[in-house]
């Protein structure tokens, strides 16, 4: 029972079924919305990533000066990349929550790789990221600051590539 402004009490099954109707699609349209902007975010993550490998690579390996530790870049990447994670445990633990055999999941590949492969795989991804630029702060050698950056982003951007599920991308 709720009490609403202290007199008037009601249950979920004194609700009018349009109010619980009501109650269903806003919480319909919230997830809609999560897993739109998880998507969305998906492709500026995806540029990101590669802006920071190539400019990390033309640093490191091609010697131009770009002054590559004062960019901005790496900062909004590894921003977009945990704003992403974010969206991805929020829609995650609505299914976590609501699944009690775990058994199924195993044996049914795709579920699998929803549940499982992608939230694992993108969540190493986004550790190796964080880890790469909490290294590459510490030196002191731009040079040496690019390679890290590129060796690490491009480990990420490849466990990335290979848990994004292509066939359900651009579909909402």
């Amino acid at each position: 029972m709720y009490r609403i402004f202290s007199k008037v009490h009601f249950t979920v099954q004194s609700l009018d079924p349009i109010c619980l109707k009501l109650i269903y699609l806003c919480q319909q349209s919230l997830e809609f919305m999560l897993l739109m902007a998880h998507h969305l975010l998906f492709f500026v993550l995806f540029l990101m990533l590669l802006i920071s490998i190539i400019r990390s690579f033309i640093v490191g390996f091609m010697n131009k000066n770009l002054d590559f530790k004062k960019s901005k870049i790496l900062s909004i990447t590894i921003l977009t990349a945990h704003l992403q994670l974010v969206f991805g445990v929020i829609l995650f633990s609505q299914f976590a929550f609501s699944v009690s055999d775990f058994t199924s999941i195993m044996q049914d590949s795709i579920l699998r790789f929803k549940y499982i492969e992608h939230p694992s795989i993108m969540l190493l991804a986004i550790i190796i990221l964080s880890i790469g630029r909490v290294k590459a702060k510490k030196m002191e050698d731009t040079k040496q600051y690019a390679r890290t950056i590129f060796t690490y982003f491009l480990i990420a951007f490849i466990l990335i590539l290979l848990r994004v599920p292509f066939d359900r991308l651009l579909v909402f």
